[in-house]
């Protein structure tokens, strides 16, 4: 089983997959190309489809300096790798491309060049839930015990954050 900070990610919603990626692939573009005079993103399939109301072009302009990225949409178009694909351009100052990056949201916020998941890294050595509580009833352990056995040591910070987020977001949604 992975890290549980694979299962509680902290992002932009409504989707992982239309934001979170989306961000994370515009952020690193950006750091790879800091001197284009612009940017174009192109998205394709279910990027394109269903973007604007999942906020994906907001999640991506966020990223870029004001005025300086354009999206493109392409919703009958679908990437050979997967359906959520996008395709970053940097633009010199004469308009043309002087780079380009074409990667996958492919779900939970994670982005491929591959369109498939990389290898997990897995940091338990059970994978049921069954198998955790056999184990640790076996060991005399609680549960939290065993999570910071196997999680690095902020691993309580990081999920008081995410749990400091979680009720921010839900009194957002009662007031809106």
């Amino acid at each position: 089983m992975e890290s549980i900070r694979e299962i509680y990610k902290i992002g932009n919603g409504p989707s992982s997959s239309h934001t979170m990626a989306p961000k994370k692939a515009a952020t690193i573009f950006l750091q790879q190309n800091p001197d284009a005079a612009s940017f174009r993103i192109h998205l394709y399939g279910s990027l394109a489809l269903t973007g604007k109301g999942h906020l994906t072009d907001k999640a991506i302009l966020d990223v870029f300096p004001s005025g300086k990225a354009e999206i493109l949409w392409h919703p009958g178009h679908l990437l050979p790798m997967h359906t959520n694909g996008m395709t970053f351009e940097a633009l010199g100052d004469d308009g043309k491309v002087i780079r380009d990056w074409t990667t996958y949201s492919i779900g939970g916020g994670d982005i491929s060049d591959t369109g498939k998941r990389d290898q997990v890294v897995h940091i338990y050595p059970f994978s049921t839930m069954k198998e955790i509580l056999d184990h640790c009833e076996a060991n005399g352990l609680t549960f939290w015990e065993f999570v910071e056995q196997h999680e690095s040591p902020d691993i309580r910070k990081y999920l008081s954050e995410v749990w400091k987020v979680m009720k921010e977001t839900i009194a957002r949604g009662l007031e809106g």
